[in-house]
């Protein structure tokens, strides 16, 4: 096993690394934002979903496969892995409900209701799994530890200019 602080600062380090990748496709979603609405046509937001989503599963791809190196107990790393299925479900659900909206199975109104009931779900559920993930280790970093550490490091550096 890892010692926490080394966990600290290896997942610190990947996800300095992969907020600096995300930025490109965070600049096209909000185009493809705005030229949804400007077309209001439910298809645009399939290139949203690939545009925003894609990133998020590469860090959630990364973070498991880091989080995956730290303890070898099977209970652990099938958390892991569940944690990482609940979050490429996310994409899963946008698509099912925008090919139900075209579909007119369901109206915009269910839609976006759907989204926002679905998505808050799933990051309650990611919340749930740090802290089984923390149970089985302590010496797991969970979501909030590694915030708080950020958010700090944010803070010294603005205190030292």
């Amino acid at each position: 096993m890892v010692d926490h602080e080394v966990r600290l600062e290896q997942m610190l380090k990947d996800d300095e690394k992969r907020k600096r990748q995300m930025v490109i496709p965070l600049i096209g979603v909000m185009l493809l934002f705005f030229l949804y609405f400007w077309k209001t046509d439910i298809l645009l937001l399939l290139p949203m979903i690939i545009v925003g989503q894609v990133p998020l599963l590469y860090h959630a791809w990364h973070r498991k496969k880091l989080l995956l190196s730290f303890n070898k107990n099977t209970r652990y790393q099938q958390l892991v892995r569940s944690e990482f299925a609940s979050k490429f479900a996310q994409p899963l659900l946008l698509l099912m409900l925008i090919a139900s909206v075209e579909l007119e199975w369901i109206t915009l109104l269910t839609f976006i209701i759907a989204a926002f009931i679905g998505i808050i779900g799933l990051l309650i559920l990611s919340v749930r799994f740090d802290r089984k993930l923390k149970e089985i280790d302590p010496l797991h970093v969970t979501g909030v530890e590694l915030g708080h550490v950020q958010l700090q490091r944010k803070k010294r550096k603005s205190e030292a200019r």
